[in-house]
């Protein structure tokens, strides 16, 4: 095989299906209480992965496509400030091959507002040499938006 035709190559996700579906689970319900709980995304995912959080970035700061784990990181401790979460459901996985999607659903509070709603939520992963490397997260924006008291969004 040319160069080139290893580009596009799949490559062997390294996981067999039951551990890729334990490791889905496990992020799904995963909440950082204490820094430390960071470890567990630093041995899941690669230090390159792409991760895109779907959703209008003039609404959703986090919003758009992010490169490398400390920037998932820091994602995720900004939502963590603004958002409690809690109850989280997995309600689908389904996994094909080294790729797997699931859908969700969270509990979130508002700890500016106090308002409290569900968020339903679809992520969709690529696991590479047993981490994942590209991971792509559709949240319902208007759920969110309502906890923010941004109801005027059209």
């Amino acid at each position: 095989m040319s160069d080139f035709d290893d580009l596009f190559a799949a490559r062997p996700p390294g996981l067999d299906r039951a551990e890729i579906v334990r490791r889905a689970r496990l992020l799904a319900c995963w909440r950082p209480d204490t820094p430390a709980d960071f470890a567990l995304l630093r041995g899941l995912y690669s230090p390159d992965v792409a991760c895109e959080f779907v959703g209008d970035k003039s609404r959703i700061p986090y919003a758009g496509r992010h490169i490398g784990i400390e920037a998932l990181i820091g994602i995720v401790r900004a939502i963590n400030i603004e958002f409690e979460q809690s109850n989280h459901e997995v309600e689908d996985i389904i996994v094909d091959g080294g790729r797997v999607a699931m859908r969700r659903r969270v509990e979130w509070r508002h700890r500016g507002t106090g308002r409290r709603g569900c968020v339903d939520l679809a992520d969709f992963a690529r696991f590479e040499n047993g981490r994942i490397v590209e991971m792509i997260e559709f949240r319902d924006t208007m759920a969110i938006l309502a906890m923010q008291d941004e109801s005027s969004w059209p």
